[in-house]
C-alpha cells in the first residue's frame, strides 16, 4: 500500500497542474531549476513537479502544488519513517538554509525575525544565542545617535580602547546617549576581534536593515505587504514575509538586483517556511536567549 500511495500522489500532481512528471525526493540540496517546482512533505521528502519549459508564475505553481497536497493529506494518508528531529537540528537546518540562499543572491547575511517579539528566529551566520531583535535595535539607535557625531565607528574601531572611549567622551552626547554608544562599541570592538572589520560592519549594516524592516511592517501593515525592497546608502535588503507574521530579510553590502533577489527567495520559501513552522512555541517572556519559538497557525486551505 505504501507503494501504491506514492505512486498515486505522483500521477495526481502531474494530471491536476499539468506537468511531464514528479518524483520523490530525499536528502541532497533543494532544487534550483525554473522548470521544477516543489514541496516538502512531512516525513522531510521532496515532492518535485517536472515541466518541459520554465515556469512564469512559479510562486502561483508552488502555492497550487501545496493546496492539492493539502487537500489529499488524509486520502493518501502518506507514512512518516524518520523519527523526530530535534529543535537543536531543525534550527541548525534553517540556518543552513538560510546561508545558502545568502550564497546563491549574494547577501551577506540572511535573518528571520517577526512582526512582535524579540527573537531571531535564524541567521545565515553564526551568532550568540543571546542576540536578539532588541540587541539589533539597540545597535541600530547607537548607530544613528554615531551619525550625529563627527565619529565613525571605522575610525573608533581603528583606535585602541582607551582612545576610542576619549573621543566618544568628547563628541558632546547626552549621558543616555553616550552610554548607548559606548556599550555598542564595546559589542562592535568584540565582534571585531573575532572575525574583523568586516564582521563588524555586517552587524551593523543588518541592525539597520532589521529595524527598518521591523518598522515599514508596522507602517505598512493595513497593505499586507508580500515584499519589501531597501536600497539607499546606508541600507541594501530584500525582504519578504513568511505566513502573515514573519520577515525573510536578506541584507547586502552592495548593490544588488531584487528580480534576482527575488526569484532565489520563491525557490527558497516553501523549504524556508516548513522548517520554520516545525519549530515549537516558547514563551517570548522566558527571553529571547531562552529561544522564544513560533506560534503555531492553522493550514492553509
Amino acid at each position: 500500500m505504501r507503494d501504491q500511495a506514492w505512486l498515486k500522489l505522483l500521477d495526481l500532481v502531474c494530471h491536476k497542474l499539468g506537468a511531464d512528471d514528479a518524483r520523490v525526493e530525499i536528502g541532497g540540496k533543494p532544487p534550483d531549476d525554473p522548470r521544477l517546482v516543489w514541496a516538502l512533505l512531512e516525513d522531510g521528502r521532496r515532492l518535485v513537479v517536472v515541466y518541459r519549459e520554465p515556469r512564469e508564475q512559479l510562486a502561483e505553481a508552488q502555492t497550487r502544488l501545496a493546496s492539492l497536497l493539502e487537500s489529499f493529506r488524509e486520502t493518501l494518508a502518506i507514512p512518516s519513517e524518520q523519527p523526530p528531529r530535534s529543535n537543536t537540528a531543525v534550527h541548525r537546518e534553517l540556518d543552513h538554509a538560510l546561508a545558502t540562499l545568502a550564497e546563491r543572491t549574494g547577501a551577506e547575511t540572511v535573518w528571520i525575525i517577526d512582526d512582535q517579539s524579540p527573537v531571531i528566529w535564524g541567521a545565515s551566520e553564526p551568532h550568540s544565542e543571546s542576540l536578539d531583535f532588541d540587541g539589533m535595535a539597540q545597535l541600530s539607535r547607537a548607530d544613528r545617535l554615531l551619525g550625529e557625531t563627527k565619529l565613525s565607528w571605522s575610525e573608533l574601531l581603528a583606535c585602541a580602547p582607551a582612545e576610542s572611549h576619549e573621543k566618544v567622551d568628547a563628541a558632546a552626547l547626552s549621558g543616555v546617549a553616550l552610554r548607548t554608544v559606548q556599550d555598542e562599541l564595546f559589542v562592535l570592538r568584540e565582534l571585531s576581534e573575532q572575525g574583523g572589520l568586516a564582521a563588524a560592519g555586517r552587524r551593523l549594516r543588518s541592525a539597520r536593515a532589521l529595524v527598518e524592516i521591523r518598522e515599514r511592517t508596522a507602517r505598512e501593515r493595513e497593505r499586507e505587504l508580500t515584499s519589501t525592497e531597501l536600497r539607499g546608502p546606508l541600507i541594501q535588503c530584500f525582504a519578504h514575509s513568511i505566513a502573515n507574521q514573519y520577515q525573510l530579510v536578506l541584507v547586502f553590502d552592495e548593490t544588488y538586483s531584487p528580480l534576482h533577489a527575488a526569484g532565489n527567495v520563491q525557490r527558497a520559501l516553501p523549504y524556508i517556511e516548513h522548517l520554520l513552522l516545525s519549530l515549537p512555541p516558547v514563551d517570548p517572556s522566558a527571553g529571547a536567549a531562552q529561544r522564544a519559538k513560533v506560534i503555531r497557525l492553522p493550514r492553509r486551505s
